[in-house]
């Protein structure tokens, strides 16, 4: 419970162009329904922190309105591509082992996301592309994926449609300590660098664009 710290109010959000609450956005959202984001390969997920942060808020939101003592964590999930897999626990994303090693390849990726039951999908904001997934996955994400949002590795989606802001300073430790949990190399040390300049304002702003199933799934 590592956010559980976090309230709807540290957040502002837009959607379509108009102002909208977190109570209002995730009005509909259920304790048990579970988020899988696609990681090509470590560190993008930073790039929808405050996405998925404000999902994580409305998990102990549920909670908190029963108003009892409680010890959880979301079902929510990384598919990574390159391992080891970086370590999202303070996204809440925690036991370790729902950060998901999955090889480059389509199918196998819409096997981890299905066998896990994800009902919200993020995706890189990558360039579509014809994909051969078997009729048996493609139903079951049909029957259980809900919603799908587009993403970028800078935090900066093209042609979005939703917008979510946040202190800086709240979300600082969660960014770098997902950058801290591999070998620091020449290039993980160049992306902390790019995400502490990101962070050194007062907000981060994030913007995402909501996708149909299908061409979420051209972007795996």
């Amino acid at each position: 419970m590592h956010s559980s710290s976090l309230r709807g109010t540290d957040f502002k959000i837009t959607q379509h162009g108009e102002a909208i609450s977190h109570a209002d956005l995730f009005s509909s959202f259920e304790d048990t329904d579970r988020l899988g984001i696609v990681v090509p390969r470590r560190f993008e997920g930073i790039g929808a922190m405050t996405l998925i942060m404000a999902y994580v808020t409305a998990f102990y939101d549920r909670y908190r309105e029963r108003g009892l003592e409680f010890y959880a964590y979301p079902d929510f999930f990384t598919f990574q591509r390159e391992a080891p897999c970086a370590d999202y626990c303070m996204f809440d994303i925690w036991p370790y082992h729902k950060n998901i090693h999955v090889p480059d390849d389509v199918q196998q990726t819409a096997e981890a996301i299905t066998g896990r039951g994800v009902n919200v999908l993020l995706v890189p904001d990558n360039d579509p592309r014809e994909v051969s997934i078997s009729p048996v996955e493609r139903e079951s994400a049909r029957r259980n994926v809900q919603q799908c949002f587009a993403y970028s590795g800078s935090g900066t989606a093209a042609l979005s449609d939703l917008v979510i802001e946040c202190r800086s300073e709240l979300l600082r430790g969660y960014a770098l300590s997902v950058l801290d949990s591999v070998p620091a190399d020449d290039s993980v040390l160049e992306q902390r660098r790019q995400w502490e300049a990101r962070l050194a304002g007062e907000t981060l702003r994030q913007t995402f664009r909501e996708l149909d199933l299908e061409d979420a799934l051209r972007r795996l």
